[in-house]
């Protein structure tokens, strides 16, 4: 084979196969898909709507009489175009490729080189999302991080925003001898109003395994402990959810639904062209994606900085959390 016959067979593969491209880039096997609701975006932007409401409910009175407060809520969900431009030198591939026949014992028609070229190079892109989904970071120099926004810049924007400011717990830092502790304390810490809600416990995967090691030295030996009891959290029995890439100091909750992956309702991801120049074949791909919270007031964060509990908002803490005596950090 040259060149020219592995471009002609890599664009057959690709009209045969429209959708590979959208399958790797929505792959589950990409940890945080699994734990999200999907929401179509179109070109690039989502806006989302919502109200808080306070309490409705009085007693019958043959007389108008409001009650009720609202806020009423805009918020701007956005996704990232992003690209692939991969190069191939086709007599590396065509290499690769003849010993993986050569040891798998197959024919070049069970396994053609325009499926071993898209195989590998799949794979990779659903590795680099995976990192993307937890890290990614628009505002980063890093050209990579800088593709979409991942869950821990959607948690720091959060932490900042004082118009859809997200819950704060505050905790202290994270040791092997206080982890169960603070994981407690963090438990204890969720709101009464929504804390049934809220299923789900993100940390760093280093994290994860420090208090599942702690966890089972402390609980291991109760007659009711059981393998699985590890992956939970003490009291309110959250499952933890480990992710590989984000900081150790970065955890977060919310209720079920809230965290979103936002695709594009028009443009899946596709192989846009192939081209060869002189001894490389040049594969483009692009596609949408971003990761987001819908109600940043539903995330509740660990903080370290000693910040007071809940929203400082003193309107939003009294209609979101009217049962928990929040404060608002004093200034100056």
């Amino acid at each position: 084979m040259n060149i020219e016959d592995v471009k002609k067979e890599l664009n057959e593969y690709v009209g045969k196969n429209p959708d590979i491209v959208a399958k790797a880039f929505y792959n589950a096997e990409v940890v945080l898909n699994k734990h999200c609701k999907t929401i179509t975006a179109v070109k690039g932007k989502f806006p989302s709507f919502y109200s808080i409401i306070g309490h409705v409910i009085q007693p019958f009175a043959p007389a108008w009489n409001e009650i009720g407060e609202a806020s009423f809520k805009h918020k701007m969900l956005q996704n990232h175009r992003m690209k692939v431009n991969f190069p191939i030198l086709a007599d590396e591939v065509l290499n690769t490729w003849l010993a993986d026949l050569y040891i798998e014992g197959k024919k070049a028609e069970e396994h053609p080189v325009s499926k071993h070229i898209m195989d590998d190079l799949l794979a990779k892109v659903v590795d680099d999302i995976d990192i993307l989904s937890q890290t990614g970071n628009t505002s980063s120099t890093d050209a990579f991080l800088k593709s979409c926004n991942g869950v821990s810049r959607a948690v720091s924007v959060g932490l900042a925003n004082t118009s859809h400011p997200m819950f704060k717990i505050p905790l202290t830092a994270i040791t092997t001898a206080n982890i169960l502790d603070q994981i407690k304390k963090y438990e204890k810490s969720l709101p009464k109003a929504t804390r049934k809600k809220v299923k789900k416990l993100y940390m760093s995967t280093n994290l994860a395994l420090e208090f599942q090691d702690q966890y089972e030295q402390t609980y291991g030996t109760k007659v009711t402990y059981t393998d699985g009891d590890a992956f939970r959290t003490p009291l309110s029995k959250l499952e933890i959810v480990p992710l590989d890439h984000i900081a150790d100091n970065v955890i977060f909750s919310t209720v079920e639904g809230n965290l979103v992956r936002l695709i594009d309702v028009f443009d899946k991801p596709e192989v846009t062209d192939i081209q060869k120049q002189d001894y490389k074949l040049k594969i483009f791909m692009d596609g949408h994606l971003g990761y987001d919270f819908l109600i940043n007031e539903l995330v509740y964060v660990a903080v370290f900085d000693g910040s007071v509990k809940g929203l400082n908002n003193a309107n939003l803490n009294t209609l979101l959390y009217p049962g928990e005596n929040l404060t608002v950090a004093q200034q100056g």
